[in-house]
């Protein structure tokens, strides 16, 4: 059965759509959204088989929008919902399997199927590992049941959090003051600290019990532990990849690219707890040595283009981090891409005066004030 996200920004679209699709027995709906942005910021997560967008939406265009999922470099299939037939011809040429015409049919949604088997074929049942539960750490919390295709709701944020906290734990035990230290730190009444702790302690064995999630958290000697033995967890599968010294091989190099690809985002970042600061800039300094080892690796095989790529996307995540802009600025130099080059420094040079009141390193200016030389 293939997996669908759809997108339109009107509701009885959406639902008469999906009413087709799942008739068939052979398209699950993933997702509806009424928004590109929405649909877009789930699509990592939900990895669809193929997106059905509507072409004419307020905020972003289904073109618009089918750009940005092909250049996410998900490996998705998609299809155009319009009621102008004259968009078709454009739409192939952002890769659309197929388009459908407002209203649908039966006969459509089969067509699309027939031409979706084409391309891409079923997924093999037996072949796909059994999800347990993922669990999703870079950008913000997400936590998904085994499974499930929608994300975890917590009843509180403290019960969001005090699964968060002993996530970064896990398998570790951890003294109950600790915990209600950091999660009630103006609370000074034990007797409130203990109910608040029982309490937020329960909503999250409710949460994971309720999302067929396995999991142990026990409390021996004043201690918490939380084991989750079948989940997957990325930031896991990051630190595992990222251990140890980097050496570039034909066998070392897809894990290296899976790392480069799980951190969409600083650990924890919008969750924006204290205590997860100083995880975050050990991952966030594994991560930015990645990206600067795959950098340097593409410049040895004069590589510039996937070089230039690596390092524009980790600095949308890390857009003040010096050793990146050199490097980037650097390459354009090498590249003798004048125009380039200086449309980034200044763009940087703004950034590096808003936000932290400096100018760009020496090095920076100095590759700057010479592109007279190019």
């Amino acid at each position: 059965m293939f997996g669908a996200i759809i997108v339109d920004d009107e509701k009885p679209a959406l639902d008469v759509l999906k009413y087709l699709l799942e008739k068939t027995g052979q398209i699950c709906v993933v997702g509806s959204f009424m928004s590109a942005a929405d649909a877009l910021a789930q699509m990592q997560s939900l990895r669809p088989d193929v997106a059905f967008l509507d072409i004419e939406m307020p905020d972003m265009s289904g073109l618009e929008l089918a750009e940005k999922i092909i250049d996410s470099g998900i490996d998705i299939e998609i299809v155009f919902v319009t009621a102008y037939d004259k968009y078709a011809l454009e739409a192939f040429r952002v890769n659309a399997i197929d388009y459908i015409l407002k209203p649908f049919s039966s006969d459509d949604i089969v067509q699309v199927i027939t031409r979706l088997k084409k391309v891409k074929p079923l997924p093999v049942v037996s072949q796909m590992p059994v999800d347990k539960g993922r669990i999703y750490c870079f950008g913000r919390l997400s936590v998904y049941g085994a499974g499930c295709r929608e994300v975890v709701k917590w009843r509180t944020s403290k019960t969001e959090e005090l699964f968060a906290f002993m996530l970064q734990n896990l398998n570790s035990e951890v003294a109950k003051w600790k915990i209600t230290q950091v999660l009630w730190p103006e609370c000074e009444a034990e007797k409130q600290l203990n109910t608040n702790l029982h309490t937020t302690v329960y909503k999250v064995k409710k949460a994971l019990l309720s999302a067929n999630i396995k999991f142990r958290f026990t409390f021996i000697n004043g201690r918490y532990k939380l084991e989750l033995p079948d989940v997957y967890i990325d930031a896991s599968e990051f630190e595992t990849i990222t251990n140890g010294e980097i050496v570039f091989s034909p066998a070392s190099m897809e894990g290296y690219k899976k790392a480069l690809s799980l951190y969409k985002g600083n650990y924890l970042e919008e969750n924006e707890y204290f205590w997860s600061q100083n995880k975050a800039e050990e991952y966030s300094t594994r991560y930015r040595h990645l990206v600067s080892e795959f950098a340097k690796y593409y410049i040895t095989k004069i590589d510039y283009t996937n070089a230039e790529k690596i390092l524009q996307k980790a600095l949308t995540i890390a857009p003040l981090d010096d050793d990146l802009n050199e490097m980037l600025l650097k390459l354009f130099f090498m590249k003798k891409d004048k125009a380039s080059l200086v449309m980034h420094y200044k763009k940087i040079k703004e950034l590096y005066e808003s936000e932290l009141g400096i100018m760009p390193n020496a090095t920076m200016q100095e590759l700057f004030n010479r592109t007279f030389e190019l």
